[in-house]
């Protein structure tokens, strides 16, 4: 994925013009199939965020998404977990530099 702002294959993450201009995608707004590396975690409370260390979704962790509806089924390493969209939004996603396949 190319930024769209200056085309530099990084992606927004590394863009040297609009670096902190991008809107941040989130676990919630990723479609079926689609592969990203979690970059933060922005929950509302602390029991949301021991929920999502508890279910291994960490900074640096490749997800892709098998299931949107009607709950958001993700996939990371050999584990397969389901969020509901509240919990899925406040798991900011990047995805620049995402492997090719899951083992």
């Amino acid at each position: 994925m190319s930024c769209t702002m200056c085309g530099s294959s990084a992606g927004c993450n590394g863009c040297p013009i609009a670096s902190g201009f991008y809107l941040s995608e989130t676990l919630g707004t990723l479609r079926e199939g689609e592969r990203a590396v979690v970059q933060r975690l922005a929950t509302q409370s602390a029991g949301e965020l021991r929920r999502l260390l508890a279910l291994g979704l960490l900074p640096g962790v490749e997800v892709e998404v098998e299931r949107v509806w009607p709950a958001i089924v993700v996939r990371l390493g050999f584990a397969t977990v389901a969020l509901d969209a509240a919990l899925a939004s406040g798991v900011v996603v990047g995805r620049a530099e995402v492997p090719a396949t899951l083992p």
